[in-house]
Order: C-alpha cells, then structure tokens, then sequence
C-alpha cells in the first residue's frame, strides 16, 4: 500500500515537472486572431502633414513616395496611398502617400512650315487634343498656325486647333506655242498659273510677238500660282524691256531647240 502511494506521488511530480517544461520550451502559438485591426482612412485631399498625424493617432505609419501631377488636387496633397482606403492594418503597418505635383502645364509648340502630319503627331505627344482645320490662307502645304498661339502654357488636358494648308491645286499647264504675247497672262490666270519670265528671239521663225517656246511644257503638272515662262518670236517693245527679260530668263527658260546656245546670248 506504501509502495503505491510512492508511485502515484511520483508519478504526479513527474507530470507537473512535465507540463512546466513544456510550457517554459514550447509555449503556445500566438493566436492571430487576437491581434487589433484597424481600418485605414481615407486620406485623399489631406496635406502630408494632416494625414501622418492621423495615421499616427491610429498607431499607424506614414511614408511619402513620389508625386503625380493632378488636375483636381492642389499640389503637396494625398493623391493616392497604399495600402487602399477601407481595408485593414495592424498598429505599427506603415501606409504609403503619393502627394500631388499639382496641374501638369505644356507650351504649345511653334508648328509653321511643318508638314501637317508631323505637326499633328507634335501636339499629340505633348498631351495635346488637337483639332484639324484646313485653310486656304497659304499656298505653301503645311501647318500654319495654332490657336491657342505657339508659346502659350497650357493646363493639361487642353485641346489645340491646327490650321493646315494644303497648298494650291495641282493644275496642268495649258498650251502656249503660236499664242500672243498680250494674251498669256489671261490665259494662265484662267488655270491660277502666272506669267513667269518673257525673252524674245529676232531670228527665230514666226509670227511677230508669238510664243515659240514655253517651260514647264504643255500638260505638265504644276502647283497653282505657279510660274510659266516664255520664248516670243521677234523683238521686245523697247530695249528696256529687252535688257530685263534677257537678264530675268537667263537661268530659267533653256535654249530654242536647235540653236547651241541660250536665246540672245552671244
């Protein structure tokens, strides 16, 4: 009877000792669901400063980490954070903002001279709506002119007109040989061509004050207001006249088919 006394004493102290260590080397996992959440604001709009403070107070941290131009939002406020607004986090989580850099601002470019396409593609990559406008206000193809005017800041998003001018018409040369001097300017008025430079042959055979040689030739392809010039049969109606044609075709009007040199020269 004594002897069993013994072993349930024993083997008593044997547990107790057990679970001590046992709960001294291994102690229970911490249960996760014991932990305090808390729900994070939203931040938006606030200053840097007003928004540490308030997740501060919550026992949360904040961290700024870029900025992002906006069009609503003043420069220096909360644009963004992460974690979202709405979910949860655990007291010392840290929470980052993305402030403002306020409205993003562009110079309109000055466009003149280039080709409609490159000066659309322009605006397009500087963030720019564009709107096209065709003009007839040059006879040069291209862009023209923008309005709002090159050089002026605009605030993004901004729409920009582009005026474009698709040049004269492509017209075809009329006819000129055997016509009279008098008539060539009307006759070229009626196409939108001008009356380019006039030279005069005295040897040449035919008719006093008729065309016997014109550039660009008939049927060629030449823009509106474009320049024809001429080679007339016979003598000028003064020397004057004489002296300012010769000087004025010399480079432009070749010579008479069959004559080895320019027409008047030598």
């Amino acid at each position: 009877m004594r002897l069993l006394r013994l072993v349930l004493l024993f083997a008593a102290m044997f547990g107790i000792g057990y679970a001590f260590a046992a709960i001294r080397l291994f102690p229970a996992a911490e249960d996760p669901t014991d932990v305090d959440f808390t729900e994070i604001p939203d931040l938006t709009g606030a200053s840097l400063a007003e928004a540490g403070a308030r997740l501060s107070a919550l026992g949360l941290v904040s961290t700024d980490q870029g900025r992002l131009h906006h069009g609503e939002i003043p420069a220096g406020a909360v644009v963004a954070q992460r974690p979202l607004p709405g979910q949860f986090a655990r007291a010392g989580d840290t929470i980052v903002l993305t402030t403002s850099a306020g409205i993003e601002t562009r110079r309109v470019p000055d466009l003149a001279g280039l080709p409609g396409r490159e000066a659309a593609t322009l605006l397009t990559r500087l963030g720019f709506d564009i709107d096209i406008e065709e003009t007839d206000e040059s006879t040069v193809a291209g862009a023209i002119r923008t309005e709002p005017p090159a050089g002026t800041s605009l605030p993004l998003p901004a729409r920009v007109r582009l005026f474009v001018s698709q040049g004269k018409a492509i017209v075809s040369v009329p006819d000129l040989h055997g016509r009279h001097v008098d008539d060539l300017a009307l006759i070229l008025e009626e196409v939108d061509l001008q009356l380019g430079a006039i030279r005069y042959q005295a040897e040449a055979p035919g008719v006093q004050g008729r065309v016997i040689f014109q550039s660009p030739d008939p049927g060629a392809a030449l823009r509106g207001e474009g320049f024809v010039s001429v080679i007339v049969a016979g003598t000028p109606p003064d020397s004057a006249t004489a002296d300012l044609t010769r000087d004025a075709v010399r480079d432009t009007v070749p010579p008479t088919p069959g004559n080895g040199q320019a027409p008047g020269d030598g």
